[in-house]
């Protein structure tokens, strides 16, 4: 099956609420692939785990002809080859070979030699690694766990504002890219339009009633307490390297106790931890995500 069937599918579930789980992981095949073909379409040694036998590697690049022992040689020619057995790299090394070799996408020109420009390059190529970090951990929790958190509409504006976009740009650079030309059509942008407005109000709704809720338990509060919250020091709590920025004004109490923290998590399986920012408030004790920080303009 070509990637571009998978995509189309992908799409084809996203806009439709019961299958959105499946669109996830059908994104995360898809990215998957898309990274590995570009890899392997420079060198396909790029795709092999570390852990192949020396004959996988030999004939994952078809050169038993080249193989001088003659015994060796014979062994690989009667064997039948079977790719599968191929031990391929897994979700989180095709993000650092990707990066390796193509810098994600985000190039970093060597004629930059401004010191904000090339900060700002550099946190979007973080960002985008941590997107498709965070687009893996899903596509996990969805596939092995059968208890999960998962919010459809942060998730939904996630795909459409990290994923696709990076799916875009990958589809033009590998050799088959004329066989995606019929996936993002007009059709396909104007559905994919309204479910952003769609997710976008939802998510903006939800913000501002978690916003309302913690304003009036910050009212019912003891002022002898939110005295005491406010004397406490964030950097007694955080390392320096975890605090983004501090002293903000928090939207719901008002009092200059917010801060954005980026903080490591690890998984279950402690295999795929990521790094999670997250906005708090000392006083009030509101906490939003990274996705509801950017919709506040805080992020």
């Amino acid at each position: 099956m070509h990637t571009s069937v998978i995509l189309s599918e992908a799409l084809r579930y996203f806009n439709d609420s019961e299958h959105f789980e499946l669109s996830v992981v059908l994104f995360a095949v898809a990215v998957e692939r898309l990274m590995k073909q570009r890899l392997c379409e420079l060198d396909d040694v790029l795709v092999l785990d570390k852990n192949n036998s020396v004959e996988h590697l030999v004939r994952f690049k078809k050169l038993q002809d080249k193989v001088k022992n003659i015994q060796s040689r014979q062994n690989l020619m009667t064997r039948k080859e079977r790719r599968e057995t191929f031990l391929t790299i897994p979700y989180n090394e095709v993000i650092s070979r990707y990066e390796a070799m193509f810098n994600l996408n985000i190039e970093e020109d060597e004629a930059v030699t401004d010191k904000h420009e090339l900060k700002r390059i550099r946190e979007e190529r973080d960002r985008r690694k941590a997107a498709l970090v965070r687009l893996g951990n899903m596509r996990n929790n969805i596939v092995h766990y059968f208890e999960y958190y998962f919010n459809p509409v942060d998730e939904g504006l996630f795909i459409l504002n990290e994923i696709l976009p990076f799916i875009r740009e990958m589809i033009q650079e590998v050799s088959d890219a004329d066989k995606y030309e019929d996936i993002f059509n007009e059709t396909v942008f104007e559905k994919l339009k309204a479910k952003e407005e769609e997710l976008t109000r939802q998510q903006s709704d939800t913000l501002s009633q978690k916003i309302r809720e913690k304003k009036e338990e910050y009212n019912e509060l003891n002022p002898e307490l939110i005295e005491e919250r406010k004397k406490i020091n964030i950097r007694s709590s955080y390392d320096e390297r975890e605090i983004v920025r501090d002293s903000m004004e928090c939207p719901a109490c008002g009092n200059a106790s917010f801060c954005v923290l980026k903080l490591y998590t690890e998984s279950e399986d402690d295999l795929s931890g990521q790094f999670l920012t997250v906005g708090r408030c000392f006083v009030c004790k509101l906490e939003l995500s990274e996705d509801e920080l950017k919709n506040t303009g805080m992020l």
